[in-house]
């Protein structure tokens, strides 16, 4: 399978969004690079086209619309344009031009783009992994992109992308997660965390939480999050922390993790708080609440 959901169906919803969103004078110079590069099929022209998007499109932010997104995530599940720009939404739509019939090609094209991209390009890019033909093939691409110091690139990349956690390696996946937590983005926003939560990432954590409190630094109770179903005779100790910590976001997130284990001395130490595990049992603790 060259795409992994059906392209034409997403283009269709693309199109008739930059319709409704562009001005009519945009939205025909847009067609018209559209058919010029049908005809020609230069790649000159596709790079040019690609970098030239900002001349002539409005920088605005894309309004939220509910049945707009739901037909995104029916088409291609997980993929959202919720905080996106009209231009990056714009180059999204582009990357949908370039002809996938030869892997060899399409793929050294997308990379050429990438190894060239400004940051504007670059969060785009990283954007559309979700969108692009032979997604596997992008796995390095994507693991090189996280060593990025680029806030608004690596949020392209690990914030509201089902590519991650759909394609990367565990090393590769475990570097998002931990970065993450070092660059202190919106954890929740990570797709697939709880999914994609192994034993190795939660000592890695339970590691970095460990510096950060040597160092004298609070830890984002979230961090336990991806740790709760791997807590052992190791990171016990880290929970009993947090059970005595004068935090009540620390308190709460040792329960939610303890009632999410299955290390019998973590269900003991929830007993043993009969308030949170009530409030837990209640669903009134929930790691979307932090």
């Amino acid at each position: 399978m060259i795409y992994s959901y059906e392209v034409d169906a997403l283009q269709e919803v693309l199109e008739k969004t930059l319709k409704k969103l562009m001005a009519s004078g945009e939205w025909n110079v847009l067609k018209q690079k559209q058919s010029r590069f049908r005809e020609e099929a230069k790649t000159s022209f596709f790079n040019l086209t690609f970098t030239a998007i900002p001349r002539f499109i409005e920088k605005t932010a894309i309004p939220e619309e509910t049945e707009r997104n739901k037909e995104l995530q029916q088409i291609r599940p997980g993929f959202s344009i919720q905080g996106w720009s009209l231009e990056r939404l714009v180059r999204a739509w582009w990357l949908l031009q370039w002809p996938a019939g030869d892997k060899e090609k399409y793929v050294a094209q997308i990379e050429s783009l990438f190894r060239s991209a400004e940051m504007n390009e670059q969060v785009a890019l990283y954007g559309s992994l979700p969108l692009l033909a032979y997604p596997e093939a992008f796995r390095k691409r994507t693991a090189e992109g996280l060593r990025t110091n680029i806030d608004r690139v690596f949020e392209a990349i690990a914030l509201d992308n089902p590519y991650p956690s759909e394609y990367l390696e565990e090393a590769a996946w475990n570097q998002l997660v931990l970065k993450s937590f070092f660059m202190d983005i919106a954890i929740n926003r990570i797709m697939g965390l709880d999914k994609r939560a192994n034993q190795t990432l939660a000592h890695i954590l339970s590691d970095y939480a460990h510096e950060r409190w040597a160092a004298g630094r609070s830890v984002n109770p979230l961090l336990w999050r991806p740790v709760a179903p791997f807590i052992d005779e190791n990171i016990l100790p880290d929970i009993e922390r947090l059970f005595e910590s004068e935090k009540e976001a620390e308190r709460k997130a040792a329960a939610l993790a303890s009632s999410q284990s299955t290390f019998q001395p973590t269900k003991e130490l929830l007993k043993q708080n009969p308030i949170l595990q009530t409030e837990v049992e209640a669903n009134k603790i929930k790691w979307d609440n932090f």
